[in-house]
């Protein structure tokens, strides 16, 4: 019996960050039952129910998998140190599959010469699929800018405070420790939606 307590007690020393999230289809709805995969050692696996996952890693460099069907996404991530970390994820179609089921496009003349209407509308159809994925994936992915609600409310605060403020003022205004605070402004930096200017014995928070 004692063994087991000194087990749970070192457990979250070894597995000290704790990485979860949403995942979602590129219409951003939750996907309950995705697969979730992150290359730990030993890999872990779950399955998404309810359209969101959790894993208990040390700290270090990985990447998440998710798949649904015909959608998929991979991310590296990081997880510099102890703590929590969000990572929403978008999946999309997989372009390679799309690429191999997709017949060569043939000469725009041999098309106008001997191709009927309806291949006309077909290949339209593939343009337009092709053109979207590329724009969904060629922007800027909402995984980043997806936040949760107490992140949320520090860049709200940000933003009333005229987009500069303190690390300080963040404190006072929010019921969290100086701990949880600097984690949270962490993960907002590491997302790219704040920054963080040493100043003194203080920090300036910038948006």
């Amino acid at each position: 019996m004692k063994r087991v307590w000194v087990l749970l007690v070192l457990l979250p020393s070894v597995l000290g960050a704790v990485i979860h999230g949403s995942v979602y289809d590129f219409g951003l709805n939750k996907l309950p039952n995705s697969v979730v995969e992150i290359d730990t050692s030993p890999r872990q696996q779950m399955v998404a129910v309810g359209g969101t996952y959790s894993f208990s890693v040390p700290p270090g460099n990985y990447t998440l998998s998710a798949r649904f069907k015909d959608l998929d996404i991979d991310e590296n991530i990081s997880a510099v140190s102890d703590g929590d970390y969000v990572f929403d994820l978008i999946l999309l179609p997989n372009v390679d599959e799309l690429s191999v089921e997709t017949p060569e496009v043939p000469l725009v003349e041999d098309v106008v010469q001997d191709a009927p209407v309806t291949s006309w509308l077909v290949w339209l159809f593939v343009f337009v699929v092709l053109g979207f994925i590329a724009y969904r994936v060629s922007r800027p992915r909402k995984i980043i800018r997806e936040v949760a609600d107490d992140l949320q409310k520090i860049l709200e605060f940000v933003e009333k405070e005229g987009g500069r403020t303190t690390q300080k003022d963040i404190r006072k205004n929010f019921p969290y420790s100086e701990a949880k605070i600097s984690l949270m402004i962490d993960d907002l930096e590491a997302k790219g939606l704040l920054k963080r200017i040493k100043k003194g014995r203080g920090n300036i928070i910038v948006k």
